[in-house]
């Protein structure tokens, strides 16, 4: 694919060369020289110098030839300018980077007026990305769909969970939780399951459902090993802070956070009126211990400082027998961080351009511009296909109607930013997003799943 990416910082730079690698045509937009320099001597891209949101930049960067643009400047109204132009220019999908909370409530409201396929903001990435380590330690595979409305989590059966031996359809009946088994693998064969398929231990299932109904499953049913996080210490009160405690206490989880900016405490206790917020020097041992270090189920570091996130993680390791999680930006300090013993590290940067260069595979496997997102699961063998439903001819049929095609099940539809699990009496209505699990592989467009 032809690519152009407007902004040659941690991100855009990041995305040339990862794009580069997997034998795109790329081009890269920057306005300042030095930058451009760097990128011309390190990866093999074309460079432009220049405002990527002008017209005439955009034009003499060969845009009206590419099949996306992604805009990754440090500014979100240049971005989303970027995208417009672009847009106008005839590029076919565009991606803006938006931090700016405001922003990122606007753009997704207006995201088809603006053209944007995609935006991200990487903070709430990186706190998506941090919530689900926490709900599922044990997890094999956590995949999101609809900037995090639903998910599919893989777990493994253990012995003596309560799932074991029991049907499909008895699930809900039992533990009126919102989410369906999707896919069981057994024995290296996937399978999707109908009513009457018994669990049994050992088997690796994908269940879909929303962040909530997920993490309310796996508690009911005991499905992880792993101790249930349910106390949460937070050390630094950024934008991701606010992100990840929203998420982990609308969760149920209790959240204390430790900041020693007395404004951003004032500031985060208005945010989150439900989160603990302690006023102090979240780097100091008999701070953390005060504060029930020992006790914590998590630990998570979430300063400015690289060096005071990792210092506080290690610290946490020796003290707390919980998950340990820093965030650190900068990789020349994956060395060092490969000795330390902390659970997981997250890289803002890096979550941005995960995300991106994945709606960019899915492209690449995309014969319908309604098909928003596909995952292989289960070692290639399942498809988890996100759908946007766009006139179809089998809109207001209840699914125990439809004339399904073996080897496909209608997982979730997600529907004004609520994920629903559908009955068989359930319809998709136009302008759906519709989750589709299959073990087919031709599957392009929505109307590939029906029987013809």
């Amino acid at each position: 694919m032809n690519i152009v990416i407007a902004g040659a910082g941690k991100v855009g730079y990041s995305l040339a060369r990862q794009l580069s690698k997997e034998n795109h045509d790329v081009t890269v937009i920057d306005c300042k020289p030095e930058r451009i320099e760097y990128v011309t001597s390190n990866l093999d891209v074309f460079a432009v110098l220049g405002n990527g949101a002008s017209f005439e930049i955009q034009k003499s960067a060969g845009v009206e030839n590419a099949h996306l643009l992604i805009a990754a400047t440090s500014m979100d109204e240049v971005n989303i300018l970027c995208c417009i132009v672009a847009k106008k220019l005839g590029v076919p999908h565009t991606i803006a980077r938006v931090r700016n909370p405001d922003y990122t409530k606007q753009v997704l409201f207006l995201r088809d007026e603006l053209g944007l396929s995609m935006s991200i903001n990487p903070e709430q990435a990186t706190a998506e990305e941090i919530s689900r380590v926490l709900r599922f330690p044990s997890a094999t595979k956590v995949e999101p769909f609809a900037k995090g409305a639903a998910e599919m989590v893989e777990l493994r059966i253990p012995d003596g969970s309560p799932l074991c031996g029991m049907t499909i359809s008895d699930i809900h009946p039992k533990y009126k939780a919102k989410v369906l088994i999707s896919v069981v693998e057994r024995n290296g064969r996937a399978i999707i399951p109908g009513g009457d398929f018994a669990l049994k231990a050992g088997d690796r299932i994908s269940i879909v459902g929303s962040p909530r109904e997920q993490s309310r499953f796996s508690q009911l049913v005991s499905m992880k090993k792993d101790k249930a996080v349910r106390n949460v210490l937070i050390i630094g009160a950024g934008k991701v802070t606010v992100y990840l405690a929203r998420q982990l206490l609308d969760m149920g989880m209790r959240v204390k956070i430790i900041e020693q900016d007395r404004e951003k405490c004032l500031q985060i206790k208005n945010h989150l009126e439900k989160a603990t917020v302690v006023c102090g020097d979240g780097t100091k041992p008999d701070i953390l211990m005060e504060e029930g270090l020992s006790q914590a189920d998590a630990v998570v570091a979430l300063t400015g400082m690289d060096e005071s996130n990792i210092i506080i993680a290690v610290y946490a390791k020796t003290v707390s027998g919980g998950v340990v999680i820093a965030k650190v930006n900068e990789s020349h300090f994956d060395p060092v961080l490969e000795k330390t013993g902390i659970d997981v590290t997250v890289q803002t940067a890096g979550v941005t351009v995960q995300r991106i260069v994945h709606y960019v595979r899915a492209m690449e496997n995309t014969k319908s511009s309604t098909m928003e997102t596909l995952y292989l699961l289960n070692d290639g063998k399942v498809e988890a296909i996100q759908f946007k439903v766009n006139g179809d001819s089998h809109l207001g049929v209840p699914i125990k109607d439809l004339p399904l095609r073996p080897g496909v099940q209608i997982s979730a539809i997600l529907r004004e930013g609520k994920c629903l699990i559908p009955g068989g009496n359930d319809q998709i209505r136009n302008r759906d997003d519709v989750i589709v699990v299959t073990t087919l592989h031709d599957i392009g467009q929505l109307s590939d799943i029906f029987e013809r």
